[in-house]
């Protein structure tokens, strides 16, 4: 009767135990083999002899190196060799499978029966020719580092004898596109050694990891005097690997690492998916990525080549994310990688809803000293490449611990970047702030004659083509081109009514500041808010098509005299602070300022010499009442309003409350009011102040 896998699995077994490899010739033991090969389909008595020495350790639970199947049969290690091709073709069959894919060396590989192969036998069926193995997995590079590691850290091991394994190792594998570029870049073998070990390193690491370059040095040499010329060259930059720009040391020179074109010769392919990649990020993401990365220890502005490795990591994450158009656009315009690497940081700060990116803070990430300096001498001079771009400007904030200045972006900026999002970012001014010229009605203003003259000076001025011109000529001559207005005099008199014609004429908006809110009961905020008002009205100013005027009603209020220091007192200490910023931003001014005020006597001396125009609004002649009188209710006839106006000392904007509830006893008597009527309203438009024999109230 016919024996079965198994029987004849140990009867061969029986034989070969010991046997040192002799009289295989014999009849008996070339039975069993045969017997072995025809029941799995083996091709040669050679997969028999050395599927059955496997099996039987496999059984016991042991994996078989060639000294182990070696011991097996009693021989020397070289006897086995005999049958390495025997061994491969098990393997192609999916019989045996090697059970440490990361080991590329013949000798120190491991070997098992697959559990499948061993059920098939047992119940004596024949296994289909099949890869027992569940991840395909052949010898790579990261094995190949991993085997250069394992004799590197072995004690045993000679510099001498690891360079020829490593040596051995690329010849086996010269196809390998890591060994075959690095041999075409670096002749010296111990330097590629190093590399490798490096490499080792990085890839444990996730991509973070550093060698540390002393203890490297020391497990790979055992002379010392080898190790210092190694240390020498690689500080020195003279070291093959560093003249190729596949190394790098850390800033403090302790660490050495691979440089982004040496990850690039090591992963090859897996580039992109190794470690941290940055594909499919959005613009919100992308900002946060590069400022992770500029805040990081892998920028090292100590480091020489920082600036180098940071261009390349910009091209990067840039060319990894060539899908966002508001990056393809900021490449356009910004051709310098560290300038655009500072763009985006800036982008990030405003995204998070901070209120800039603190200048001194952000450069000295990104730069090393020499060159953070000098990028702040540009910022201060509004001389800087993104300021010239109008996409980011330099702004000084107060906080708890003091005045910082901060980096933001302006709205151009802000819409380069964000695109469709910018009007999330974009800070529009408030509506209650904000007086359209096409909401303005038209108004019929009398004046004398020298007040008449100096206010069309004025609406000349501020028309579009008159106001371009100027500023051109004032600029050509070096100075300041900021047009400031300052309008006094009694209340009433048409200082504010004058600026809203000004605006309608001209076209222009008028942005109101609210004084009140200017004046903050919070220490601090004060100096915050009025600095916000000019910060809005430059960027009302970029935005509009002509420029806005800003509008201080009531001015007295803030542009007051600086008061004296000597009592310490906080309050007067804010006074006074929000004063110098206002007499700052009218240096720098680029647009129109006007403010009206009843009490110029309490305007600082420093501001007077700030305003351009300054025009005194008196109260107007008795002329000029009779033409506001006769404008305003045409049916009083010349004689009337003759004699209201030598009866009546009172203002433009008296002889408007007249008419007002003149107009309302029109619309509830439904007949214009007498001249009468019109006396008794005037008669009772001041309220009397001392008369004799009224009572006082309050103390005397």
């Amino acid at each position: 009767m016919e024996k079965t896998s198994i029987q004849y699995i140990k009867a061969a077994a029986s034989k070969l135990r010991d046997s040192k490899l002799q009289r295989l010739g014999g009849k008996e033991i070339a039975a069993y083999l045969d017997g072995v090969a025809s029941t799995l389909g083996l091709d040669c008595k050679g997969e028999a002899l050395i599927f059955t020495a496997l099996f039987d350790r496999s059984c016991a639970g042991r994996s078989s190196d060639l000294d182990d199947i070696a011991h097996y049969f009693g021989c020397p290690q070289l006897e086995v060799m005999e049958y390495v091709p025997s061994l491969k073709s098990l393997m192609e069959k999916g019989l045996v499978v090697q059970t440490d894919l990361s080991e590329c060396r013949i000798g120190r590989q491991n070997f098992m029966v697959s559990n499948y192969v061993i059920g098939c036998v047992l119940e004596n069926h024949k296994p289909e020719c099949r890869q027992a193995r569940i991840l395909e997995k052949s010898f790579d590079k990261y094995d190949f580092c991993k085997l250069v590691d394992s004799m590197v850290q072995d004690s045993d091991v000679t510099a001498e004898a690891l360079f020829q394994q490593v040596e051995t190792m690329e010849r086996d594998n010269q196809d390998m596109p890591m060994v075959k570029e690095l041999v075409a870049v670096i002749r010296e073998l111990p330097a590629r050694a190093l590399f490798y070990e490096v490499a080792y390193d990085f890839f444990t690491g996730d991509g973070h990891e550093r060698s540390d370059l002393a203890r490297t040095l020391r497990d790979i040499y055992e002379s010392v005097g080898v190790r210092l010329s190694e240390r020498k060259a690689l500080l020195e930059g003279s070291h093959p690997l560093v003249k190729a720009d596949l190394l790098e040391l850390s800033g403090d020179k302790e660490d050495i690492l691979l440089s982004l074109h040496g990850q690039r010769l090591f992963l090859g392919e897996d580039f992109g998916a190794f470690g941290k990649h940055y594909i499919g990020l959005d613009r919100y993401s992308f900002a946060r990525e590069v400022k992770e990365f500029v805040h990081s220890k892998d920028h090292d502005t100590a480091n020489p080549l920082a600036m180098k490795r940071l261009a390349e990591k910009m091209r990067l994450i840039e060319d990894s994310n060539s899908a966002l158009s508001c990056v393809g656009k900021v490449r356009e315009i910004v051709h310098e990688e560290d300038i655009r690497a500072l763009f985006y940081i800036v982008c990030d700060a405003c995204a998070e809803g901070e209120a800039g990116a603190n200048v001194l803070g952000e450069l000295g990430k990104l730069y090393p000293v020499k060159e953070r300096n000098s990028n702040l001498k540009l910022f201060k001079e509004e001389a800087h490449k993104l300021q010239r771009l109008d996409l980011v400007e330099m702004v000084s904030m107060n906080g708890f611990l003091g005045e910082y200045t901060v980096l933001r972006l302006t709205d151009r900026g802000k819409e380069l970047y964000f695109e469709e999002d910018a009007s999330i970012f974009i800070e529009k001014i408030c509506k209650k702030e904000l007086i359209e010229a096409s909401s303005i009605k038209e108004k019929r203003l009398f004046f004398s004659q020298r007040e008449q003259e100096q206010l069309s000076m004025v609406e000349n001025a501020l028309l579009e083509e008159n106001y371009r011109s100027l500023v051109e000529r004032l600029d050509a001559k070096g100075l300041p081109h900021g047009i400031a207005i300052l309008l006094y005099g009694a209340p009433g008199t048409g200082k504010t009514e004058s600026v809203m014609q000004w605006a309608r004429v001209s076209g222009r908006d008028i942005i109101h500041v609210d004084i009140s809110a200017a004046k903050s009961m919070w220490y601090g905020e004060s100096e915050k808010i009025v600095k916000g008002i000019f910060t809005r009205y430059r960027q009302a100013c970029k935005r509009a098509a002509v420029k806005p005027i800003l509008l201080f009603n009531e001015a007295d209020a803030i542009f007051s005299k600086r008061r004296d220091m000597d009592g310490g007192r906080s309050i007067d200490q804010t006074e006074n602070t929000i004063q110098n910023i206002i007499l700052e931003e009218m240096e720098r001014l680029d647009g129109i300022l006007i403010a009206t005020t009843n009490l110029a006597g309490n305007l600082d001396a420093a501001f007077e010499r700030r305003f351009l125009f300054k025009i005194r609004f008196d109260r107007p002649s008795v002329e000029a009442k009779r033409k506001i009188w006769l404008d305003k209710l045409p049916w009083l006839g010349e004689q009337a309003a003759g004699r209201l106006a030598e009866s009546y000392n009172f203002s433009g904007g008296e002889i408007d409350n007249i008419v007002r509830k003149a107009t309302m006893m029109e619309v509830l008597d439904g007949t214009a009011p007498s001249v009468e009527a019109i006396d008794r309203l005037c008669a009772g438009e001041k309220i009397a102040r001392n008369q004799q024999g009224a009572p006082r109230i309050g103390f005397r």
